[in-house]
C-alpha cells in the first residue's frame, strides 16, 4: 500500500476525472486524519455533484464528473482542488498531487 494519498485531476472540456490511491499513514487506522479529511472531502463532491459516476476497486477511486460546466459542479470541483491544495500545504508527505 502506497504510503502517501496520490490525487490526480484530469479536466477536459466536457469532463472532469478525479483519480485518488493510496493511504496517508499519518497515524495509525482510525486516527489518521489526513486520511478523514480527504476521504470526507471526495465523499462530499461526489454525492453532491451531479452527472457522477464514482468506483473504488482495489484501493483505486475513479470519479467521472460528466457536467463540470454546470455552476453547482464548478464550485464543488474547486473547492475539491483549493481544499486539497490546503491539505498538501499543511500535511505534503502525506498527500500529493500527481
Amino acid at each position: 500500500m502506497t504510503k502517501m494519498i496520490r490525487v490526480r485531476m484530469i479536466k477536459k472540456p466536457n469532463q472532469t476525472i478525479i483519480r485518488a490511491t493510496g493511504h496517508a499513514q499519518y497515524s495509525v487506522k482510525g486516527s489518521d486524519i489526513v486520511c478523514a479529511s480527504f476521504s470526507t472531502l471526495i465523499t462530499h463532491t461526489v454525492n453532491n455533484c451531479t452527472k457522477v459516476t464514482a468506483t473504488d476497486k482495489d484501493g483505486v477511486l475513479i470519479a467521472i464528473f460528466s457536467d463540470p460546466k454546470s455552476i453547482k459542479n464548478k464550485t464543488l470541483l474547486n473547492a475539491f482542488e483549493n481544499t486539497v491544495n490546503q491539505l498538501i500545504d499543511q500535511y505534503g508527505q502525506y498527500i500529493s498531487w500527481c
